[in-house]
Protein backbone atom coordinates (compact mmCIF):
# COMPACT_ATOMS: atom_id res chain seq x y z
CA UNK A 1 0.00 0.00 0.00
CA UNK A 2 2.48 2.55 0.90
CA UNK A 3 3.87 2.06 -2.76
CA UNK A 4 0.48 2.92 -4.16
CA UNK A 5 0.49 6.07 -2.09
CA UNK A 6 4.44 6.90 -3.17
CA UNK A 7 2.88 6.56 -6.87
CA UNK A 8 0.09 8.98 -6.35
CA UNK A 9 2.18 11.46 -4.53
CA UNK A 10 4.96 11.47 -7.28
CA UNK A 11 1.97 11.88 -9.97
CA UNK A 12 0.92 14.63 -7.82
CA UNK A 13 4.73 16.43 -7.90
CA UNK A 14 4.98 15.82 -12.06
CA UNK A 15 1.84 17.83 -12.12
CA UNK A 16 2.39 20.31 -9.88
CA UNK A 17 6.13 20.68 -11.44
CA UNK A 18 4.53 20.67 -15.15
CA UNK A 19 1.74 23.27 -14.58
CA UNK A 20 4.83 25.45 -12.90
CA UNK A 21 7.12 24.95 -16.41
CA UNK A 22 4.43 25.40 -18.65
CA UNK A 23 2.83 28.60 -17.13
CA UNK A 24 6.55 29.68 -16.69
CA UNK A 25 7.03 29.12 -20.55
CA UNK A 26 3.93 30.21 -21.54
CA UNK A 27 3.92 33.33 -20.19
CA UNK A 28 6.02 34.79 -22.58
CA UNK A 29 3.28 34.23 -25.17
CA UNK A 30 0.54 35.35 -23.34
CA UNK A 31 -0.68 32.12 -23.19
CA UNK A 32 -1.63 30.33 -19.61
CA UNK A 33 -1.35 26.42 -19.28
CA UNK A 34 -5.24 25.77 -20.10
CA UNK A 35 -5.36 27.63 -23.21
CA UNK A 36 -2.06 25.95 -24.07
CA UNK A 37 -3.54 22.73 -23.39
CA UNK A 38 -7.13 23.27 -25.40
CA UNK A 39 -3.82 24.67 -28.12
CA UNK A 40 -2.70 21.05 -28.63
CA UNK A 41 -5.66 19.81 -27.99
CA UNK A 42 -6.93 21.08 -31.14
CA UNK A 43 -3.76 20.57 -32.71
CA UNK A 44 -4.49 16.69 -32.38
CA UNK A 45 -8.11 17.00 -33.63
CA UNK A 46 -6.87 19.06 -36.84
CA UNK A 47 -5.35 15.83 -38.20
CA UNK A 48 -8.52 13.52 -37.33
CA UNK A 49 -10.46 13.36 -40.12
CA UNK A 50 -13.17 11.18 -38.02
CA UNK A 51 -14.09 14.82 -36.59
CA UNK A 52 -17.32 15.92 -37.33
CA UNK A 53 -15.66 19.28 -38.34
CA UNK A 54 -13.25 19.13 -39.99
CA UNK A 55 -12.13 22.78 -40.11
CA UNK A 56 -12.83 23.77 -36.05
CA UNK A 57 -14.06 21.67 -33.24
CA UNK A 58 -17.36 22.09 -30.93
CA UNK A 59 -16.36 22.99 -27.68
CA UNK A 60 -18.45 20.18 -26.45
CA UNK A 61 -15.81 17.78 -27.68
CA UNK A 62 -13.03 20.02 -26.50
CA UNK A 63 -14.97 19.67 -22.96
CA UNK A 64 -14.69 15.57 -23.50
CA UNK A 65 -11.32 15.57 -24.41
CA UNK A 66 -10.09 17.29 -21.71
CA UNK A 67 -12.37 16.42 -18.92
CA UNK A 68 -12.59 20.59 -18.28
CA UNK A 69 -15.87 21.80 -16.94
CA UNK A 70 -18.01 23.90 -19.11
CA UNK A 71 -17.42 27.00 -17.27
CA UNK A 72 -13.72 27.22 -17.67
CA UNK A 73 -13.88 26.15 -21.57
CA UNK A 74 -16.13 28.63 -22.04
CA UNK A 75 -13.57 30.90 -20.62
CA UNK A 76 -10.82 29.68 -22.15
CA UNK A 77 -12.00 29.85 -25.23
CA UNK A 78 -12.95 33.26 -24.90
CA UNK A 79 -9.80 34.43 -24.45
CA UNK A 80 -7.96 31.99 -26.59
CA UNK A 81 -10.27 34.08 -29.04
CA UNK A 82 -9.48 37.29 -27.76
CA UNK A 83 -5.85 37.00 -28.46
CA UNK A 84 -6.39 36.28 -32.11
CA UNK A 85 -5.73 31.89 -31.54
CA UNK A 86 -9.01 30.62 -32.46
CA UNK A 87 -12.11 32.41 -33.95
CA UNK A 88 -15.74 30.80 -33.12
CA UNK A 89 -18.72 30.47 -35.60
CA UNK A 90 -21.91 28.97 -35.55
CA UNK A 91 -22.50 25.22 -35.72
CA UNK A 92 -24.35 24.73 -39.14
CA UNK A 93 -25.64 21.85 -37.27
CA UNK A 94 -26.56 23.10 -34.03
CA UNK A 95 -27.51 26.79 -33.53
CA UNK A 96 -26.86 26.51 -29.82
CA UNK A 97 -23.34 25.73 -30.43
CA UNK A 98 -20.17 27.19 -31.76
CA UNK A 99 -17.44 25.67 -33.81
CA UNK A 100 -13.88 26.79 -32.71
CA UNK A 101 -10.64 27.09 -35.55
CA UNK A 102 -7.50 27.66 -35.11
CA UNK A 103 -6.35 30.82 -37.05
CA UNK A 104 -2.96 31.96 -38.58
CA UNK A 105 -1.44 32.30 -35.21
CA UNK A 106 -2.57 29.52 -33.53
CA UNK A 107 -1.71 26.95 -36.34
CA UNK A 108 1.74 29.12 -36.47
CA UNK A 109 2.10 28.68 -32.51
CA UNK A 110 1.94 25.04 -32.79
CA UNK A 111 5.83 24.15 -33.59
CA UNK A 112 6.57 26.22 -30.60
CA UNK A 113 4.16 24.28 -28.38
CA UNK A 114 5.44 21.21 -29.29
CA UNK A 115 9.29 22.37 -28.64
CA UNK A 116 8.30 23.62 -25.22
CA UNK A 117 6.43 20.25 -24.95
CA UNK A 118 9.39 18.03 -25.90
CA UNK A 119 11.77 19.92 -23.53
CA UNK A 120 9.70 18.97 -20.40
CA UNK A 121 9.25 15.34 -21.55
CA UNK A 122 13.36 15.63 -21.70
CA UNK A 123 13.28 17.03 -18.44
CA UNK A 124 10.93 14.37 -16.96
CA UNK A 125 12.52 11.39 -18.84
CA UNK A 126 16.16 11.62 -18.69
CA UNK A 127 17.71 8.36 -17.01
CA UNK A 128 14.78 6.40 -17.52
CA UNK A 129 14.77 3.61 -20.40
CA UNK A 130 12.70 2.85 -23.26
CA UNK A 131 11.01 -0.08 -21.39
CA UNK A 132 10.22 1.94 -18.42
CA UNK A 133 8.44 4.40 -20.41
CA UNK A 134 6.52 1.96 -22.22
CA UNK A 135 5.24 0.19 -19.05
CA UNK A 136 4.51 3.81 -17.65
CA UNK A 137 2.33 4.52 -20.74
CA UNK A 138 0.51 1.53 -20.46
CA UNK A 139 -0.05 1.87 -16.60
CA UNK A 140 -1.47 5.72 -17.05
CA UNK A 141 -3.26 4.92 -19.59
CA UNK A 142 -5.03 2.21 -17.58
CA UNK A 143 -5.36 4.32 -14.22
CA UNK A 144 -7.01 7.16 -16.30
CA UNK A 145 -9.39 5.03 -18.21
CA UNK A 146 -10.13 3.84 -14.39
CA UNK A 147 -10.49 6.77 -12.78
CA UNK A 148 -12.73 8.56 -15.59
CA UNK A 149 -14.77 5.33 -14.74
CA UNK A 150 -15.30 5.62 -11.63
CA UNK A 151 -15.38 9.27 -10.94
CA UNK A 152 -16.94 10.72 -14.41
CA UNK A 153 -20.31 10.94 -13.44
CA UNK A 154 -20.39 14.56 -15.52
CA UNK A 155 -21.51 13.71 -18.73
CA UNK A 156 -18.13 14.75 -20.70
CA UNK A 157 -16.64 12.50 -18.80
CA UNK A 158 -18.79 9.92 -20.11
CA UNK A 159 -18.70 10.63 -23.69
CA UNK A 160 -15.42 10.47 -24.06
CA UNK A 161 -13.28 7.57 -21.74
CA UNK A 162 -10.64 7.25 -24.67
CA UNK A 163 -7.41 8.70 -23.67
CA UNK A 164 -5.81 11.39 -26.00
CA UNK A 165 -2.19 10.57 -27.49
CA UNK A 166 0.47 13.03 -27.75
CA UNK A 167 3.21 12.31 -29.42
CA UNK A 168 6.16 14.20 -27.95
Amino acid sequence: MKAIALIGRNINVVDKYFRIYLRNRMNPYGLNAAEATVLLNMYEKSGDASEDTLNGTTQEALIAGLHYDKGVMTRTMRSLEEKGYVTRSVNPNDSRSYIFALTGKGNSFKKTLVTILREWADILFTGVDESSVEVLEKALNTMSKNAVAFCGSDSASKENTKTEEIYL
